[in-house]
């Protein structure tokens, strides 16, 4: 039959030219898997097969196969991109990752085969006890997973294999499709298995493409839909054969007819003496028609019953009780409270309750039960232990009952003990808000201070000769302020919310700055027999993130492991990208998605369990406060991570501690941020600039820091009095202070100033963190944020940018006029 797909597609001149460059599309296949495809004799077979000869005939370029040895390996071949489509493939979610996926041209129901024996099965999902097999790699072992969390799914190589282990009752069932499940039992099995069970979802498959790619999905979405209905049913009825059989055999059913009248005379000839017995009869039939009615709803209440107690999420135990706590039993388990306390059914009701509940006694046994025979139920909180031997918090809800002369307790509970780390982590964050909110306050009043220190020896610096004996003093009082301002700035971290721009930068590149500065090259210096190596992945994705903060994390956490050494040892530093889909750990809820992981670990003596849980607390600390640390370095951590919606996990025990730390992963462009460090290129030319703080010193200084650029500048120490000042004068540039008391605050004066003159230009400089009062003024059309102390190439540069913007009026953002 001549073929009914057209010869070419009609293709855009986009995809014309994609094609035209990419000369050859490369396919990966299942090699095994009968009668959709397989590799046979180096040949690729079966009904993929046929779809890509008619694909080859509407796609202007070769389809070329790239030979694997197995499923699993095509897919890791599909991950690094050595094969651009998979002939037949479905979505999950661990493949959208790299793969798009066309509309689907194979509708195959998924059905489970068993022994001879096997009753047929119309709901497979509800088979929890048993093992059932699924190829290792295919998408519907994935998704059944996800699906049906309950079912003891085990992977094998091949069909062939997991029908084999059926066979000879290793696994209980297989499952797979029905064409390949079908194809294999006539071919190897028909006499020994039989499908037995079914979904009721038909699975759809369809051609994957790469994801970086996109074009591919476009064009091959096209060929599928240019495939007639009659070639599908061709490809359909070549692969999949149906037989029937014709015609009927009568001669049994006149045996039966005749049988029938002779029976029916007789009856009419017996019929006057058997008239009363027929009476009874039917009295009697009516009362067994109505008592197996009953029989049915009393069955059908029991197995719905019994199935919502099997199937309940909840763990639930029935216990009968006897004369003393070693006694009492457990007698029956749902699914849930087996895999919650690790103990397969059987194995649990070999127990007894005191086997479970680790604080359980003969006295506060008897002192429940007189409890519930009063109340017939109720609710408690106690430790449960598992097989394994740990143990976790569970509330307990008990009901009492009693049958055929016995004492029965039916048991439902929950662990609890992610709530309980919950309560941990909402107390933990209260307590860092609030020493936030003190320190912020602290590390304002500081940076005003510190503005002195730092900028007045940077002013006398550019005034004396370079000979002067005044040099090296007033260097060391700059370096001095500049470091008090560093610990004011783990302070701002500490409150949260810090101010710090975001850029797209390589951890990798953050890591191989760190290892070449002076502060690293100074500690190797101390700790000489300390050997410090890396691992970095080159393929490391970006992050969005505030290279300071995230240099700060590097040093704390490197000086940490190698004070930890002490003397010979090893510190190992690893980048890696890892995919979540989902948590880590039962108490990390990480968003789904790419992140790239840091890792640095040291083979130190470990941290103690009990310090473990506060190394993350302000000013907690195993070092000498003022000599080796301030207490702060693991909360700047903390809290920069947390900042970068990240995750931080320490694992610790002897001889090793690794801190492991998640950022989010951007696939944005890195941020090119070159700033010249040249006084003269920093020069203004004239540009009038409004100085608007409360602080007489910080204005002093920076009249003097402004005057020494080239600017005219007017001081004014309140918000009202620079909106006065606007009002007769237009200066270029306004420098507002956020935090001014009494009166208007920066935000506050910024939206008044802008009523008289809209578009004004302005920076925001102050000495407490970036807050919603600033944003505001940001949104309103200010420019940066400068934090104080500021330097002279900090403020010069930024206001070089500001005045070198256009900006939007600010009268249109807030709609004044």
């Amino acid at each position: 039959m001549e073929s009914l797909v057209p010869t070419t597609l009609d293709l855009t001149d986009e995809e014309q030219d994609f094609l035209r460059k990419k000369s050859r599309i490369t396919v990966c296949i299942d090699p095994d898997w009968l009668p959709l495809e397989k590799i046979e004799d180096g040949i690729h077979v079966g009904m993929t097969a046929d779809y890509m000869a008619l694909f080859r005939k509407t796609i202007p370029v070769p389809l070329v196969i790239v030979p694997t040895a197995s499923w699993v390996e095509s897919l890791e071949y599909g991950k690094a991109r050595k094969c651009d489509i998979f002939s037949l493939a479905m979505a999950t979610p661990e493949r959208d990752t790299y793969m798009d996926f066309t509309r689907p041209y194979l509708h195959i129901p998924l059905v489970m085969a068993a022994k001879m024996k096997c009753p047929f099965i119309d709901d497979i999902s509800t088979i929890t006890d048993q093992k059932l097999g699924v190829v290792k790699g295919y998408a519907f072992g994935e998704l059944l997973r996800r699906q049906y969390p309950e079912m003891q799914i085990v992977d094998v190589e091949s069909v062939d294999q997991g029908l084999r282990q059926v066979a000879e009752g290793d696994l209980y069932g297989f499952i797979g499709t029905l064409a390949t499940v079908g194809y294999s039992i006539q071919k190897s099995f028909a006499s020994e298995l039989k499908v037995a069970g079914k979904f009721d979802e038909r699975w759809e498959l369809g051609v994957a493409t790469r994801n970086d790619e996109p074009l591919l999905l476009s064009i091959f979405d096209k060929a599928i839909a240019a495939i007639e209905r009659e070639e599908h049913q061709r490809i359909l009825n070549r692969w999949i054969a149906v037989k029937y059989v014709k015609g009927r055999d009568f001669r049994l059913l006149w045996q039966v007819l005749f049988v029938v009248g002779l029976g029916v005379a007789l009856l009419l000839y017996r019929n006057f003496t058997l008239g009363k017995y027929s009476r009874q009869l039917e009295k009697q039939n009516e009362q067994i028609l109505q008592q197996s009615e009953q029989l049915k709803q009393a069955e059908r209440q029991l197995l719905f019953t019994q199935y919502a107690v099997e199937s309940c999420a909840f763990p639930i135990l029935w216990v009968v009780s006897g004369k003393t706590l070693a006694e009492t039993r457990v007698i029956n388990a749902n699914q849930a409270a087996a895999t919650l306390l690790g103990y397969s059914r059987d194995e649990l009701c070999s127990l007894s309750i005191a086997d479970i509940d680790s604080e359980l006694t003969e006295e506060s046994w008897q002192e429940g039960l007189k409890t519930l025979h009063q109340r017939n139920s109720l609710s408690l909180r106690r430790i449960h232990r598992r097989k394994d031997g740990s143990t976790f918090p569970a509330d307990i809800f008990v009901s009492y009952f009693e049958y055929d002369g016995l004492e029965y307790q039916f048991f439902f509970f929950i662990d609890v003990s992610r709530e309980k780390e919950m309560q941990e982590k909402l107390h933990r964050s209260m307590k860092m808000e609030a020493v936030g909110l003190m320190v912020g306050g602290v590390a304002h009043d500081l940076n005003n201070i510190l503005s002195g220190i730092v900028t007045y020896p940077e002013l006398l610096l550019t005034k004396i000769p370079a000979d002067s004996e005044l040099r090296k003093p007033l260097q060391a009082i700059q370096d001095s302020g500049k470091r008090a301002a560093d610990v004011v700035a783990d302070l701002l971290t500490v409150a949260r919310g810090v101010a710090a721009s975001r850029e797209n930068v390589n951890l990798n590149t953050l890591i191989q700055s760190y290892l070449t500065s002076p502060e690293y090259n100074q500690l190797q210096e101390r700790y000489q027999e300390v050997e410090c190596s890396v691992d970095l992945d080159p393929k490391l994705l970006e992050i969005s993130c505030s290279p300071v903060h995230v240099n700060k994390c590097l040093m704390n956490l490197i000086t940490n492991a190698v004070e930890a050494v002490e003397r010979k040892g090893h510190v190992r530093i690893v980048t890696r990208n890892h995919y979540i889909d989902q948590p880590l750990e039962q108490n990390q809820f990480m968003a789904r998605g790419e992140y790239v992981m840091l890792s640095i670990s040291d083979d130190g003596p470990g941290i103690g369990e009990e310090d473990l849980k506060h190394i993350f607390e302000p000013f907690y600390s195993k070092k000498v406060m003022g000599k080796s640390g301030t207490g702060l370095g693991l909360t700047v951590v903390w809290n920069s991570v947390q900042d970068h919606d990240g995750t931080i996990l320490v694992e610790s025990e002897k001889g090793k501690t690794t801190f492991n730390l998640y950022f989010p992963a951007t696939r944005g462009k890195t941020t090119d941020k070159a700033e010249t460090q040249d006084i003269e290129a920093l020069q203004g030319n004239g540009e009038r600039i409004l100085v608007v703080d409360d602080e007489e010193h910080q204005r002093e200084i920076a009249d003097k820091l402004l005057t020494l650029l080239g600017y005219q500048v007017e001081c004014v120490d309140s918000g009202e009095k620079a909106v006065e000042y606007v009002r007769v004068n237009e200066p270029d540039l306004i420098i507002l202070d956020m935090v001014m008391e009494p009166g208007m605050n920066g935000r506050r004066t910024y939206e008044e100033i802008c009523r008289i003159r809209p578009g004004q230009r302005a920076l925001i400089a102050s000495g407490f963190s970036e807050n919603e009062e600033v944003k505001k003024a940001q949104a309103l059309g200010a420019g940066e944020f400068v934090k104080k102390p500021y330097s002279l190439h900090q403020i010069g540069l930024s206001i070089q940018r500001a005045l070198a913007s256009q900006g939007e009026s600010s009268a249109q953002q807030i709609g004044l006029g």
